[in-house]
């Protein structure tokens, strides 16, 4: 299977708000909260998306997929179904995936074991802001320290899927690029390959309490 094409779009931004960290001792977890803006040109969002599907808004067997690591994992993709031709600004758009009952809150199994809570979103002057907390715990019910703690990226990302004939039984739609904030080659970072400009924090160096706006770094 060919690698799926990422682009950077022109007007496509996340930004910190604010953000904390929590212990749990009964619970034996630590969680991060944290608050985002999410920018988006529409106008460069519809050229964009148009040259590799075109019509993609008008189709409503087309769909798209926000991919938010750090923030929230969404279970699938969203249709566009009754919201094709009527999507003239973003928050029309953000409309059609910006549901928190889209979104996983299941804890992941083994080791490090993390939950997603369900993001919170809403929608202020053109831009989305995601309300996201994250848990962590042992799988084998050992005390967690901050420490433990991964690094974390930060995604905002939209993955543009192209539509089948319902006809066609069981088949998913395509996915064929993902338009994101940050920009196009990989650096690495704390031993992983990130794209660059991708927003992250380390986890082990944190403090119970506020996090920072100094401690949301930049890939670079």
């Amino acid at each position: 299977m060919a690698e799926l094409e990422y682009r950077k779009l022109q007007g496509m931004a996340l930004e910190f708000v604010s953000g904390v960290l929590e212990e749990d001792r009964l619970e034996r977890t630590i969680s991060y909260s944290a608050t985002f803006d999410m920018a988006l040109d529409f106008t460069h969002f519809v050229q964009m998306a148009n040259a590799y599907i075109p019509g993609y808004l008008d189709n409503p067997i087309n769909a798209i997929r926000p991919e938010l690591d750090g923030l929230g994992y969404h279970y699938a993709y969203n249709y566009f179904f009754d919201a094709a031709g009527k999507i003239g600004d973003n928050s029309a758009l953000f409309d059609v995936f910006a549901s928190s009952g889209n979104y996983m809150d299941k804890w992941s199994s083994g080791g490090l074991e993390a939950c997603y809570h369900k993001p919170r979103f809403n929608v202020t002057d053109g831009r989305l802001q995601v309300v996201a907390r994250k848990d962590f715990r042992w799988g084998n019910g050992d005390e967690i320290n901050v420490e433990d703690l991964p690094v974390i990226r930060f995604q905002w990302a939209l993955n543009l899927m192209q539509g089948h004939d319902f006809s066609v039984a069981s088949k998913a739609p395509l996915s064929v690029v993902v338009l994101g904030y940050a920009e196009e080659d990989f650096v690495e970072v704390e031993g992983l390959q990130m794209l660059r400009g991708t927003r992250y924090m380390v986890g082990k160096t944190l403090h119970l309490g506020p996090i920072h706006k100094e401690q949301i770094l930049t890939a670079r």
